[in-house]
């Protein structure tokens, strides 16, 4: 995985770079320290982000072609002993954090949108979390309460209840395991609606 808009070793490096490698494009950017704090009073407090970019937009790409481009009102990025993420807020009702999904080819595969994300640049995995919708060109819609997706494999899961609706049928259930574009899904303990065309059923009757 590296940066759609500029290459660098590692996701912290990108997050102050607007003007310089441009792989994180925002409104403006704050360094937090942890200075003059005890442990205590940062306890209390909980985790204090490392950095705030506000109207952010991060890339990434595969082999030279663009794999997702993620866009927020606020990026907040944190860093612990072992690992490094970031969460991605609206912070207003009429704003939605969203994610676009590109195939292979680099062509349009899917798009997310949710209340807020959480992304954990070395595993590759980003948790997407309350009102979450996933579009794809094919006119395919999924909604959910908390989405996972796996940028190694392509894939989108959850165990919460999703619902998917399509040209031809609704399906609904408990967990889910689908390719990102929703070609292929599969859906635990589910109900699906399917469209029946009734003319064509009543010429059936009629031969």
């Amino acid at each position: 995985m590296e940066p759609y808009w500029g290459r660098h070793s590692g996701f912290a490096l990108l997050l102050c770079a607007a003007v310089g490698g441009g792989s994180l494009l925002g409104g403006g950017c704050e360094h937090r320290s942890h200075s003059g704090e005890t442990d205590r009073e940062r306890s209390a407090q909980g985790p204090t982000p490392t950095h705030v970019s506000w109207d952010a937009d991060f890339g990434m790409s595969e082999q030279g072609r663009a794999r997702a481009v993620l866009r927020a009102r606020r990026m907040e990025q944190y860093q612990t002993s072992d690992s490094t993420y970031s969460v991605w807020r609206s912070m207003e009702d009429t704003a939605r954090v969203r994610v676009y999904l590109f195939d292979e080819r680099g062509d349009s595969s899917a798009t997310v949108t949710a209340d807020s994300l959480v992304f954990q640049d070395q595993k590759g995995v980003l948790d997407a979390y309350r009102n979450v919708v996933v579009t794809t060109e094919d006119n395919k819609r999924l909604e959910s309460e908390h989405l996972t997706w796996h940028q190694a494999n392509r894939t989108i899961r959850t165990r919460r209840f999703v619902r998917i609706r399509t040209p031809s049928e609704v399906v609904q259930g408990d967990g889910l395991v689908a390719d990102e574009d929703l070609e292929t899904y599969q859906i635990g303990r589910f109900s699906a609606e399917v469209d029946v065309n009734e003319d064509d059923d009543g010429e059936d009757e009629q031969s």
